[in-house]
């Protein structure tokens, strides 16, 4: 299980993680998130990857708007993961990690906060793939009343 978190700015704009897989050296535009630790509520661990991830010291709650099972390769191994995603309306800010473990600190490049008509034309790698075209429609329709399945919409 894990949690994804779109976070928007006053001016819609979602900061993403620029990574760089160790194994190739491809490189990938990402959300926050990580892995919810036993006993963890959703938005407890989203608070904790927020913090441990760009220093943002506060996170308000966030709304549940996508839900996700995934598999990808990285770093030459398969990972299967379960992810909730939320998005959360924040302060313009410039992230600082403040803890990221071994694994992150060795394979992030950086960070941008990204409009998303930006995110529909580039070239770049984003996961999900539909990132652009999915949070055009976010920003547009607002938050569904239950979180949409991603499973088969924006494969990768």
């Amino acid at each position: 299980m894990t949690v994804k978190l779109l976070l928007l700015d006053e001016e819609d704009r979602l900061l993403l993680i620029n990574g760089r897989d160790p194994r190739s050296g491809d490189t990938h535009w990402y959300p926050v998130g990580g892995g919810i630790e036993p006993g963890e509520s959703l938005q407890e661990a989203a608070a904790r990857e927020a913090h441990e991830e760009t220093g943002l010291a506060a996170l308000s709650p966030g709304v549940p708007v996508w839900t996700r099972d995934h598999t990808y390769r990285y770093d030459g191994r398969t990972v299967e993961v379960h992810e909730d995603w939320l998005v959360h309306t924040v302060p313009h800010f410039d992230p600082a990690p403040a803890a990221m473990s071994a694994y992150e600190a060795r394979s992030v490049v950086g960070f941008r906060w990204w409009r998303a008509d930006e995110l529909c034309q580039t070239r770049e790698t984003v996961y999900p793939p539909a990132l652009g075209e999915l949070l055009t429609a976010l920003l547009r329709d607002g938050a569904p009343p239950e979180p949409i399945d991603l499973t088969h919409r924006a494969a990768d």
